[in-house]
């Protein structure tokens, strides 16, 4: 009697594990490595090429333009405030690699949705998309993704343009995917079916005094006990892109480009990050601030960042550990030479 009782317990667990287990979010459909391409013109180089070959990419990720506010015309009525249209829309002077899936990318401007009707904008975005892609011999791709970073003031307005799009595509078989950043694993999980957890940007870039604002596994670690029942099939984004950070007076002033913080009559190395400028000069802008560029002065501060490849194994560990299967599929943010810096070993290996 003792042993059918022990024999009965031990069935329950294994049942309760299973079904446990089997309630768990899981990854992604079909991982393969992938990137983003999130530039606005399609034009590879030979080492770019060479890294999608080298590292057996299956995916990319292919931002096509984003969605923007702009005001009304005069005669519109002012209880409508801002309407929405297109921008940055991604110029193609150049084919992706036959056998490679393509994901159309949109992303959303800060804000955009916060007073605006969705139902209209969900079939005006997947328009375009179909007829980007099919112009562009792309055919009808099997899965969209949206990017946009929501807050609480305008969830309802995202989550039903993510409706919209969602029913829409089903019926025609395809999907929906949508970009879930790390402070939002405390929020509802919004109506796609699947996500790709960006793991970058996860300081306060404009704070002198931060690291590393691109990413630190300090700063992702406090997010990882959402990161286990967040219940949404994920994979994860790292970042191998960087930036230099200028600041004037402690106060942050643009990003720059141009500069070599290695030549000591310049720059002076504070610690593994910081710079301090020794002398007048001329700084290129880069996409934030002033686009002229900005002159930098004696004591202005510049931080360089860029994760190294130890660091993007740890915070990769960190996630694996957290959450299985998360990082089956590896979304390497994003592609482009000067980034890729004939590192493709390396890189590779975090597909691994």
């Amino acid at each position: 009697m003792k042993k059918a009782f022990k024999l009965f317990v031990l069935c329950a667990v294994a049942i309760l594990t299973m079904v446990s287990c089997g309630q768990r979010p899981k990854g992604v459909e079909n991982p393969k490595p992938a990137v983003y391409y999130w530039r606005t013109t399609l034009s590879l180089n030979e080492e770019e090429r060479s890294f999608l070959s080298e590292a057996k990419v299956g995916k990319v990720y292919l931002h096509l333009f984003d969605v923007v506010s702009s005001p009304e015309a005069p005669s519109a009525s002012p209880s409508r405030g801002r309407t929405l249209m297109p921008a940055n829309t991604l110029l193609f002077e150049d084919s992706l690699p036959q056998g490679i899936e393509v994901i159309p990318t949109v992303f959303i401007e800060p804000g955009a949705l916060a007073q605006n009707p969705t139902p209209e904008l969900a079939k005006l975005v997947l328009n375009r998309i179909d007829q980007m892609t099919e112009q562009n011999g792309l055919g009808t791709a099997q899965m969209i993704q949206m990017d946009y970073d929501w807050v609480g003031s305008d969830e309802t307005a995202y989550f039903s343009l993510l409706s919209e799009l969602r029913d829409m595509l089903h019926k025609q078989g395809r999907k929906l995917s949508a970009t879930i950043r790390l402070h939002q694993l405390s929020k509802a999980v919004p109506p796609v079916d699947e996500g790709v957890l960006m793991v970058y940007n996860v300081g306060n870039f404009r704070d002198e005094k931060e690291e590393n604002s691109i990413l630190t596994a300090q700063a992702v670690a406090p997010y990882m006990p959402r990161l286990k029942d967040y219940n949404l099939p994920l994979c994860t984004a790292l970042p191998i892109y960087g930036w230099n950070l200028l600041f004037h007076s402690h106060n942050f002033a643009q990003i720059v480009r141009g500069v070599n913080l290695a030549d000591t009559t310049t720059f002076r190395r504070m610690d593994s990050t910081h710079y301090e400028c020794q002398a007048y000069m001329a700084a290129p802008a880069d996409g934030i601030g002033d686009p002229a560029g900005q002159r930098i002065y004696p004591g202005d501060i510049i931080r360089h960042e860029q994760p190294s490849i130890a660091t993007l194994r740890q915070v990769r560990n960190m996630l694996e550990s957290s959450r299985s299967g998360v990082c089956d599929q590896i979304v390497i943010y994003h592609l482009d030479n000067k980034f890729l810096k004939h590192k493709h070993y390396e890189i590779k290996e975090l597909y691994d």
